[in-house]
């Protein structure tokens, strides 16, 4: 693999580097007698072929990618001299050793200067070459070091810089901040704080990117950040950052004509891109524009509400807030604005509101509305409903993965009972929902759970230790355990230990018995029968599958 000239590294793990070496000699006599003289494995080294004159040898190169060039100057077809050339202009962190005959000392002067690292004269001795290789290996690893060193203070540069306009944009968004310190702050965070226009749009998946098994909620996150990011940072549409969980850009334009429309079809661009890379879908919410960067908490709260009205609109979409359900015109609007209320204040209570639907549902008949007034009226109500319940506890969404289309089903109803119905069973598995949610089995579950998540990786952790973090006696423990999972503790460790375990050994290289003592198994062959009962297969069975 090869990226940018940058030289990969063979080897099983981190420890044990093997550096790629050829060599290119056009006597077979020379080549054999390296092959046999140097202990190339001990040396940490991996000789991964061999050619008889400059043509091949370059094809070699370009094929292998070695580390280390042994090089005879003088050959056939292409000499050592031209091919040196070549390869210091295309891969110039190839390190290139010349052998030479006495003869063409002068020739090995002038390979230096082309910044070749040694020469080594003919006949070649075994202790010649290994304090030579010894020496180029060293200065591999210091380089190697060296690139670590200045990726990680990169890193820390790219990641302070991040947190930096992070911040800034949520103090923009949820504090008041006088124009003084909103210049100050912007220009330490490297935005502009004097565009035309400013909004705020907020990104969220419909459904995970399939296939991934474990981790589905943050690997997705990432992939769509990563594109948006490129996306809008290529083409200076503004920046991107992440509120609440959820990824939102901060988009800003000296633009004037066509504002509106240039905006959605940009956004449309990004939503078009990330479906395409992820085969997913999202929605976007589009907040409004405004004029200067201290107005955008009004952005924000209209892309939010926008994002949030997907439950009611549909996914796979970008909103804006214009897109609401709005009551259409329709006769005696007064009084249904009135039924609306009423339907709102009877949530608290299953019986009330069963009373009022029924009470709408008399009010239809009497007045002998047209079927498209009452699926008008039975839009509006529910929606109000379905809002309601989302200030409650925004998680209510979840019941709904694919969204609802209430039009849809409203007109799929072909009597008003059926409707009424239909409204009375979404209100009660929305409220049972929310119930749910704060019930104190539901929060005891959590807290074990993520407690489990955080310290899979401790061999001993028991029933005893867990309920002493959660502050539950051990006979509770199991009973809310048991009501929530079906079954036991012990196989609920187990098994997310082994999804961790897969995940190891299919992204990283540490050896089986590194990830047995990471997922908090310190007996390795006890890990790989647990592993195979689990999968039906070895660990390195799987991992040579994936």
């Amino acid at each position: 693999m090869i990226s940018c000239n940058k030289l990969t590294l063979a080897g099983k793990g981190a420890d044990e580097t093997m550096y790629r070496i050829v060599l290119i000699d056009d006597e077979d006599v020379v080549r054999k007698g390296m092959r046999d003289l140097v202990p190339w494995e001990d040396l940490g080294l991996e000789m991964v072929g061999d050619a008889n004159d400059g043509e091949k040898g370059l094809e070699l190169i370009q094929r292998v990618m070695p580390h280390i060039i042994f090089l005879d100057i003088n050959m056939p077809k292409m000499d050592g001299m031209k091919l040196t050339k070549i390869v210091r202009e295309t891969y110039p962190d190839m390190k290139i050793v010349l052998i030479t005959g006495y003869d063409e000392f002068s020739y090995a002067r002038e390979a230096l200067r082309l910044g070749v690292e040694d020469y080594i004269l003919k006949p070649i001795t075994k202790d010649e070459v290994v304090t030579l290789l010894g020496k180029i290996i060293d200065k591999l690893k210091g380089e190697q070091e060296e690139e670590k060193k200045q990726k990680l203070i990169e890193e820390k540069i790219k990641q302070s810089y991040n947190l930096v306009r992070q911040r800034c944009i949520e103090q923009l968004i949820f504090n008041e901040i006088d124009e003084a310190l909103i210049i100050k702050k912007t220009r330490s965070a490297d935005i502009p704080f004097d565009k035309t226009y400013y909004s705020i749009a907020l990104i969220d998946y419909d459904h995970f990117i399939k296939g991934l098994g474990c981790n589905e909620n943050e690997i997705t996150f990432f992939a769509i950040q990563n594109i948006a990011d490129e996306i809008v940072k290529k083409n200076e549409w503004g920046t991107t950052f992440e509120i609440n969980g959820i990824n939102g850009i901060l988009y800003y334009t000296d633009e004037g004509q066509g504002l509106s429309d240039t905006y959605k079809t940009r956004l449309e661009y990004i939503k078009n891109t990330i479906t395409q890379y992820l085969d997913i879908t999202i929605t976007i919410g589009m907040g409004k524009l405004v004029h200067t960067i201290g107005d955008i908490h009004v952005a924000y709260k209209t892309a939010n509400e926008a994002l949030i009205n997907r439950f009611f609109i549909g996914t796979n979409k970008i909103i804006a807030t214009e897109s609401y359900p709005k009551l259409g015109h329709i006769s005696y609007e007064n009084e249904w604005l009135e039924w609306e209320e009423r339907l709102i204040s009877a949530m608290k209570d299953p019986k009330r509101f069963n009373e009022v639907l029924e009470e709408i549902d008399s009010k239809m008949e009497e007045f002998r509305m047209s079927i498209e007034s009452c699926q008008e009226i039975w839009h509006i109500l529910i929606s109000t409903m379905l809002k309601k319940f989302v200030q409650i506890d925004e998680r209510v969404t979840e019941l709904f993965p694919n969204s609802i289309n209430i039009m849809t089903e409203i007109k799929s109803k072909k009597t008003i009972e059926a409707i009424k119905s239909w409204v009375y069973n979404l209100y009660i598995d929305c409220t049972n929902y929310i119930e749910e949610q704060a019930s104190p089995n539901k929060i005891h579950f959590q807290n074990i759970t993520r407690f489990v998540e955080n310290n899979y990786h401790i061999p001993d952790l028991s029933v005893n230790r867990v309920c002493k973090e959660v502050h539950l006696s051990p006979s509770y423990f199991s009973s809310v355990f048991k009501k929530a999972t079906g079954g036991t503790f012990i196989q609920f460790v187990t098994d997310y230990r082994m999804e961790k375990a897969k995940e190891m050994l299919k992204y990283t290289s540490f050896k089986t018995y590194e990830i047995a003592e990471k997922v908090g198994y310190q007996d390795p062959q006890y890990f790989s029968t647990l592993f195979r009962k689990q999968f039906k297969m070895t660990p390195s069975e799987y991992r040579k599958k994936e």
